[in-house]
């Protein structure tokens, strides 16, 4: 809500990174993780967000998002909710996955 990503530095260096319905894509490792959310960051101007929880269980934490977001290369903005589900061992994400919902 800081409008910071403060959980990169909580990454683990083999983190896996999985996006949901209408792209069901896993990234592999650091390396990966970071192209694909500086690809992200360069095709989508945020006019505004937020954040709620963490809601924390047994294996990790979840974080509901609510994203004004406009794509760059087509110019279409919406308003985007998603849960991102991260799995924790060893006090790092080792994996984080992102849900949408459908219908």
């Amino acid at each position: 809500n800081r409008g910071k990503m403060e959980l990169s530095d909580l990454w683990s260096p083999s983190i896996v990174s999985i996006e949901g319905v209408g792209v069901s894509t896993a990234w592999h490792g650091r390396k990966a993780v970071d192209a694909k959310n500086s690809w992200w960051a360069s095709d989508h101007r945020v006019h505004g967000a937020s954040a709620e929880g963490p809601y924390v269980g047994a294996t990790g934490f979840a974080i509901k998002f609510v994203i004004d977001v406009e794509t760059r290369s087509t110019g279409k903005r919406d308003t985007m909710t998603e849960i991102g589900v991260y799995t924790v061992k060893n006090g790092k994400i080792v994996q984080e996955e992102f849900m949408y919902r459908v219908g």
